[in-house]
Parts: C-alpha cells; sequence; structure tokens
C-alpha cells in the first residue's frame, strides 16, 4: 500500500507542474484496477502530491524563482487588460483581508477553476503567508481529490447502477 501512496504523491506532482500527467485519470484507473487500496488514502496522497508540485508556481508568485520576476515584469507593462485588473483587486483585497485571499483559494482548489496553477501563482505574488496558501491549497485539493476517489464507489451503490 505505501508504494501505491508514493506512487500516486509522486505522480500528482509531476502531473502539477507538467500537466500532461492527468492525476484524476491516474486515481480512477489505478483504483478501478488495483484490489485492497483505500480510496481516501489514495485521495490524500494525490492532494500532498499535487500541493508539493504546485507549491513551485507560488514561489514563483513570491519571486523566489526568476520566474516570477519576469511575470512580474510582464505584468507592469500590460497594466491595462482585464487579467491585470483582476489581478489587482485580487492582490489588494488580498492584502486588507488575508482570510478572503485563502477562501478564493479554497474555493478554486476544489473545481480547480479558474486554473488552480494560476491561483497559486497569483497567491503567491499577492503575498499569502505561506501556512495559509499550504492550508487553504491542501484543504481545497484534498476534497477534491477524496470527490474523485470516491466517486466510482458512489456510483456503483447509485440503484440504477448498483
Amino acid at each position: 500500500m505505501i508504494e501505491w501512496l508514493l506512487t500516486t504523491a509522486g505522480t500528482a506532482a509531476l502531473g502539477a507542474v507538467f500537466p500532461v500527467v492527468n492525476i484524476e485519470l491516474y486515481l480512477l484507473g489505478v483504483l478501478s484496477t488495483v484490489d485492497g487500496l483505500n480510496w481516501w488514502a489514495m485521495g490524500l496522497a494525490a492532494a500532498v502530491g499535487q500541493l508539493a508540485g504546485k507549491s513551485v508556481f507560488y514561489l514563483a508568485g513570491r519571486g523566489g524563482l526568476s520566474l516570477g520576476n519576469r511575470l512580474s515584469r510582464m505584468a507592469e507593462k500590460e497594466r491595462t487588460g482585464r487579467w491585470a485588473r483582476w489581478f489587482d483587486t485580487f492582490q489588494r483585497r488580498t492584502r486588507q483581508q488575508p482570510w478572503w485571499g485563502l477562501g478564493v483559494l479554497f474555493l478554486s482548489a476544489i473545481p480547480g477553476i479558474p486554473p488552480f496553477t494560476l491561483m497559486c501563482l497569483l497567491s503567491g505574488a499577492a503575498g499569502l503567508p505561506v501556512l495559509g496558501f499550504l492550508g487553504a491549497a491542501l484543504a481545497g485539493r484534498a476534497l477534491h481529490f477524496l470527490l474523485v476517489a470516491g466517486a466510482p464507489g458512489l456510483v456503483g451503490q447509485l440503484p440504477w447502477f448498483g
């Protein structure tokens, strides 16, 4: 079981950085073909792995990586677009009320819309505290992956599928 948890976390981290790896499909495939796996443990492993990968984007937004510096310069050049205005609003509200920014991050982490990668980047750039980022993002992603991992069992219990 531990091998599957580590593999799932690693696959999720890889998919967080390189979006060609779809962790949801991986999770559904593994849970439907391998006997004896706990769906909730696999869902939590996927959440932890994806958060490890998405933390790279948070750090980039904070300016901890050269990507963050490049994006900041690009954003300064084009402060007139819709996304730039949205980012300015997000950043201003987050600095005034950090709980608001954490709530937006949590809510976007559940369905992944707007793209969760972008929200991680913006959270870093807006100055969300690292522990707040980790807590809100992990809670939202855990809920997401627990729903994905538990879906086959729930569908199987519906009267018209059972």
